[in-house]
């Protein structure tokens, strides 16, 4: 199961390394900003939009197949993106490691579903939690350190190492077992309803906040997005072999613990982009130090992750994954609290606190999911899971990214005499912070403002997830998986 994390661990890092090599990538291709964002964005569209495609392909392949050919694609695309000589190369290379990372994560769920008892299931996904949160924190330390002494292709050239490694684990570690006997032909209506429907709308979560698009387009992005998933529901509502049986979502404990996993990276991820706004913009730290300030969060995902096993065997799922969702809304609510003066050692606490929730949750919501579900859905349950976190967590980088950028933007625009760019952070950065003192007091008020408004949104995400969590998860939850049709699912 080592072999298994180590790919975990890639996957969820290549979301947040690449966020320290724009600079250098946009200079070495001759390219903007925007085409070199573009690239960044292709690999989480593509991943979430692939997810339960993937997840499908996953069981009728097998977990260790599948595991097998998502690592092979993942790092076939790290090697091509190491040497992208032009942008549309490197887009092409982050799109394959999306579609690698696709098969590897419902995979490893199915592994795991596969190989280990539900004692077993419990200790190993404890672990989850700091293995994804350690990627994504770790991921821009990791990138600045490699870009100090090489060029921006090593932050996929180092993937290449893992995935053999990986490859080699797979090929003489993972048991052989041959998948479960399926029957018909697959729901090709259904997948191409889904790609469509979550491709699209994830655009419209990762671009609201992009200026560079008319509103007409985001809002028209969003609407096409959600008329697909809809014509997606419709449909699988109405099939006899659907690509996942929705039937799921009326078991309580699979849908309180998908909310509770929502709410979690909502959270998280709108908090990592945040912390990086408050160290570089209000600390004025380099992309390696503000790196390296999202430890923190790191330390408390692994101390949560390590002990969340026994405390969920005594206190119970339900206590344990409530309390994580609200020690998130309070490190939202501390990180807040930070804003006051921009000092650092209040937003370490907020960080560390939101590490220890999503550490103490995450495990026990992981177990919750994978017991609600048959062996042979495994792998398109979980990637019903991992999208929904990969959508809360672009929703969480866009909408409280939103509210941070209009919450600065009217603190700005109310100060008279300031040009109109100063509304942009970016731009306002540049005219204010190094200008006189008030000039710089005008952009820390600003940036303040914007902040907190943004991290109580976290904030109060997070509280409405733990409250319905309360309402909707069992409190003695059982362990047996159940087998629904959509019709037959019981509650």
């Amino acid at each position: 199961m080592a072999t298994a994390y180590l790919s975990l661990f890639m996957v969820s890092a290549d979301n947040s390394i690449i966020n320290t090599a724009v600079p250098r990538i946009s200079a070495s291709l001759e390219a903007g900003t925007p085409a070199v964002q573009f690239a960044i964005d292709a690999y989480m569209l593509v991943f979430a939009s692939s997810l339960i495609i993937a997840g499908g392909a996953v069981n009728r392949m097998g977990a260790r197949r599948s595991y097998a050919v998502g690592v092979l694609v993942f790092t076939a695309a790290s090697l091509l993106g190491a040497f992208a000589p032009s942008v549309p190369a490197l887009v092409l290379s982050r799109a394959g490691m999306g579609i690698g990372a696709a098969f590897i994560v419902p995979s490893i769920f199915g592994l795991f579903a596969a190989e280990l008892t539900e004692s077993g299931r419990r200790r190993v996904l404890a672990l989850w939690p700091a293995v994804v949160g350690l990627g994504v924190a770790i991921g821009p330390v990791l990138g600045g350190l490699l870009l100090t002494r090489f060029w921006y292709g090593s932050i996929f050239l180092i993937n290449v190492p893992v995935g053999v490694i990986a490859l080699i684990g797979a090929a003489t570690l993972i048991q052989r077992r041959d998948p479960v006997p399926t029957t018909g032909r697959p729901d090709v209506i259904g997948a191409v309803l889904l790609l469509i429907g979550v491709g699209v709308f994830a655009s419209a979560i990762i671009f609201a906040v992009d200026d560079r698009l008319p509103g007409w387009l985001r809002i028209g992005l969003g609407a096409v997005g959600l008329l697909a998933l809809t014509g997606y529901t419709v449909h699988e509502r109405r099939t006899e072999r659907p690509l996942f049986d929705l039937g799921y979502f009326r078991v309580r404990k699979f849908t309180g613990a998908v909310v509770a996993m929502s709410g979690l990276f909502f959270a998280l991820f709108g908090t990592v982009f945040l912390a990086g706004q408050f160290t570089q913009y209000g600390r004025g730290w380099s992309p390696l130090l503000a790196g390296a300030g999202l430890l923190p969060l790191a330390v408390g995902l692994t101390a949560a992750s390590l002990t969340c096993a026994a405390l969920t065997a005594r206190a119970g799922a339900k206590a344990v994954v409530a309390t994580g969702l609200g020690l998130g809304a309070l490190g939202c609510a501390l990180c807040a609290m930070a804003t006051a003066d921009l000092r650092y050692p209040l937003l370490a606490a907020g960080l560390l606190c939101c590490g220890l929730g999503m550490g103490s949750s995450v495990g026990p919501a992981l177990t919750l999911i994978v017991t609600s579900l048959r062996p042979d859905d495994a792998g398109v349950g979980s990637s019903v899971n991992a999208m929904f976190q990969q959508i809360c967590g672009a929703g969480g980088v866009a909408v409280m990214g939103l509210v941070f950028s209009a919450g600065y933007g009217a603190q700005i625009a109310s100060v008279p005499g300031l040009p109109a760019a100063a509304t942009s952070v970016n731009e306002g950065y540049d005219l204010l912070a190094h200008g006189s003192r008030q000039a710089a007091a005008w952009f820390a008020d600003g940036l303040s403002s914007g902040l907190l408004a943004a991290w109580i949104t976290g904030a109060a995400v997070a509280a409405v997830a733990a409250l319905t969590v309360l309402v909707i998860l069992p409190a003695t939850p059982t362990s047996t998986s159940v087998t629904p049709r959509s019709r037959k699912v019981n509650a």
